[in-house]
């Protein structure tokens, strides 16, 4: 049984949260491979401001660069090759036909997204098609995770460090100039910097 995550999400940009619940995910679930997923078009947020898919993807290689090099993460560009609105159950349908059959995947996702979690297309389908993880993105939050749960069934909640910070915060500090330094990874700052992005 080889275990495979898949860790998606518009990363419009990729911050340092990401790369925390990432990291750590990695660890706590003794993962073979991490897949980087960004969306093409995600069903749960206006898609005004979002970025083209490559400028996001770039800046999620730069993010997990060292990993990557690594061999245990990957930039998997699943949901542009499906095309249209990024519905997770078939993200999670097109990577099992991709991968051999004795493939175990994890879902991991963030405290934001687990509270409408009912809310998702398809969610109990897509609780029987891999391990739907949850990881908190705000202090405070692991005990109602836990709770909701509970409630949803099949799904784990991880108790990692948490790095508070949100996509939105960033665009926003960028539109009034204001200063993103350790909030994103050194090289997507960079990135960002040199080609404009946010302003």
């Amino acid at each position: 049984m080889t275990k495979i995550g898949i860790f998606g999400g518009a990363f419009n940009p990729v911050h340092s949260g990401h790369v925390s619940i990432a990291e750590q995910a990695f660890d706590d679930l003794k993962l073979k491979k991490l897949l980087i997923v960004p969306t093409e078009r995600s069903p749960h947020k206006d898609s005004g401001g979002l970025l083209r898919y490559e400028t996001r993807a770039e800046m999620c290689r730069l993010a997990f660069a060292d990993r990557i090099a690594r061999g245990q993460f990957e930039i998997c560009d699943v949901e542009k090759r499906l095309g249209g609105t990024s519905y997770t159950i078939n993200t999670v349908r097109q990577l099992k036909k991709e991968y051999p059959s004795d493939t175990e995947f994890y879902l991991i996702i963030g405290g934001d997204m687990l509270f409408y979690f009912e809310k998702w297309y398809r969610y109990e389908a897509l609780l029987g098609e891999c391990k739907v993880t949850a990881a908190a993105r705000e202090e405070g939050e692991y005990a109602d995770m836990c709770e909701y749960a509970a409630q949803v069934g099949r799904i784990k909640v991880l108790n990692l460090n948490v790095v508070s910070v949100s996509s939105t915060e960033i665009r926003e500090r960028l539109k009034a100039k204001e200063s993103i330094t350790g909030l994103v990874p050194n090289d997507v700052e960079k990135y960002i910097t040199e080609n404009g992005l946010y302003v």
